[in-house]
């Protein structure tokens, strides 16, 4: 505290000291992995092996669940993402995967690597031979962590798209193994799953019947079963894409019927996506475990 100020002040300050464990972080396009030394990072994973394989559980996912499960209308494989926009103006784009290892005490880092990932897309345009239409960017030291992913870091990934005014140009999404759909207590921020009650809301309008047999835990899984990602991801949409995907969807209609093809009476089942999302977790194991 600053006492020659009439008002309590805190004065941040940066430290010189160095983690002799946290060395380095490693931010990957995973098309053309580059390393950037002397940053904070878990030394102890084969960082280009183990970035190879986390692409490959994330491109296992958005196929699982978003192209063969049908979870995102809009996503028609794992390399390019933006189908069935084009008479509304909204190209289809590659989807840019990142790798970041910055650990868990070292957010200011995962934000940089982010940034890095959402300058390049901005850069390379929506649409053509190198244009991106979406990022998915895996961050594995963060997947035990929930509550600090979904909370603190998503916070501070909204408040940089709002300070920076890049509302108009991206939209952040949260993802996780963990992924706890909110209960409507309170608001979660942005780029999280609609809460409890209004996804029984829109079960109630759209589907009574799966509505009447469900319960609330159940409605509850039928959210975060749609962000359970295998590790934890930093999802960066485009703007336009988010507000003419919106117009041309029915949103309740979308989520309802999600719900009932993951945990309806004859939807895939807990069970089944839990068993599924570790092996996903597993793949590659044997090359260098970062699962």
């Amino acid at each position: 505290l600053d006492e020659e100020v009439s008002l309590p002040t805190v004065i941040l300050t940066t430290s010189t000291t160095t983690s002799a464990t946290n060395t380095n972080s490693v931010s990957y396009p995973l098309d053309g992995i580059e390393t950037n030394e002397n940053r904070c990072n878990n030394n102890n994973v084969d960082e280009e092996t183990s970035a190879v394989i986390v692409q490959e559980r994330i491109q296992s996912w958005v196929r699982r669940l978003l192209v063969d499960l049908g979870i995102c209308p809009f996503t028609k494989s794992d390399k390019r993402s933006g189908q069935g926009l084009g008479d509304l103006g909204v190209p289809v784009g590659k989807i840019a995967y990142h790798y970041s290892n910055a650990n868990v005490d070292c957010i200011p880092l995962l934000m940089a690597d982010a940034w890095t990932a959402i300058s390049e897309m901005i850069d390379a345009g929506p649409s053509g031979r190198n244009g991106i239409s979406s990022i998915l960017l895996a961050a594995p030291t963060f997947d035990t962590n929930f509550p600090l992913w979904a909370g603190p870091v998503f916070a501070m990934l909204e408040s940089g798209v709002s300070a920076t005014n890049s509302e108009p140009a991206i939209g952040v999404v949260c993802f996780h193994p963990q992924y706890a759909t909110p209960d409507g207590s309170s608001w979660p921020g942005f780029g999280h799953m609609h809460s409890v009650p209004r996804l029984r809301k829109w079960l109630e309008e759209r589907n009574p019947n799966l509505s009447e047999m469900l319960s609330e835990e159940e409605v509850a899984a039928g959210g975060a079963w749609q962000r359970r990602t295998p590790h934890a991801v930093i999802n960066v949409l485009r703007a336009e894409q988010l507000e003419v995907a919106e117009g041309r969807r029915a949103t309740g209609v979308l989520y309802a019927e999600n719900i009932r093809v993951l945990i309806g009476n004859e939807g895939v089942g807990s069970s089944k996506l839990a068993a599924d999302l570790m092996e996903e977790q597993q793949m590659g194991s044997n090359k260098g475990d970062q699962g």
